[in-house]
């Protein structure tokens, strides 16, 4: 059955020289500055014996799922960026065979992607297709592509996927926006992102005390979604610490 065994992709590729025609898929990673952000919440959609599921990705990291990183480069020009598992899902992949990059560009704090771009091509035993990335929505049973481009905002430690969303206000009324990897040759949907965010050091434990006692000028307080803080309120959030030095350490922070 066509595109059943996703984890198999390798296996049944043909992975020869690019022919005419073929859509450029950026497989090597490009030059310039590399950030790394850590996944820590959101929600991955991905479709497991014939059956949509969706996975909490804090849940999957709590229990020793860490999917892969968000990699973000940006070009000696400081506007021409690259995005490599911008999906979730894609990430688990066996031997990176949809770990194409993404090409876009950013203003601020925004990046901007042209949506439709491949992160995989190649020779299946039914034909010859790929995997594009957009943004998706339900609709009538289905899942549709909408062509819009792809946003992520940097905010302080974080990287957050702008536009989706996920919303039942019946259970006959569920509204659901999500960055999706669809096929090619029909547009099926593949696996799919809402709410991503990513942090460049999610995991940070340390107290403001263990901070080698350098002298601290100035604190900023983010919520689990990204946003930026007032004060720390109540329950955990993530705190960016900025030194005298021009240094900036990130902590967890458990608000009283």
């Amino acid at each position: 059955m066509k595109k059943i065994l996703l984890l198999a992709l390798v296996a049944i590729m043909g992975m020869g020289a690019k022919a005419q025609g073929t859509p450029e898929v950026i497989k090597d990673q490009p030059a310039g500055t590399e950030m790394v952000y850590k996944r820590v919440s959101g929600k991955m959609l991905f479709v497991k014996d014939q059956k949509l599921k969706i996975g909490d990705i804090a849940k999957l990291i709590e229990g020793g799922k860490q999917p892969g990183d968000l990699k973000v480069i940006t070009d000696a020009d400081g506007k021409t960026v690259y995005v490599k598992y911008a999906l979730t899902y894609a990430s688990f992949i066996d031997n990176d065979a949809a770990g194409g990059w993404l090409k876009g560009t950013k203003e601020g704090n925004k990046i901007t992607i042209p949506t439709g771009q491949y992160i995989m091509y190649g020779k299946f035993q039914d034909g010859e297709y790929g995997i594009r990335v957009g943004y998706m929505e339900y609709k009538n049973n289905n899942f549709e592509v909408v062509d819009e481009p792809i946003t992520f905002t940097l905010e302080g430690i974080t990287a957050k996927l702008d536009g989706t969303y996920m919303e039942t206000e019946s259970q006959d009324n569920v509204k659901v926006k999500i960055l999706g990897g669809y096929w090619s040759d029909n547009n099926g949907f593949f696996c799919g992102d809402v709410a991503t965010v990513c942090s460049t050091d999610p995991a940070g434990i340390e107290t403001v005390e263990k901070a080698d006692n350098k002298q601290i000028v100035g604190e900023t307080y983010f919520d689990l979604s990204g946003r930026k803080l007032s004060e720390a309120g109540k329950g955990i959030v993530i705190k960016s610490i900025k030194f005298a030095d021009g240094t900036t350490k990130t902590i967890k922070y458990i608000g009283r």
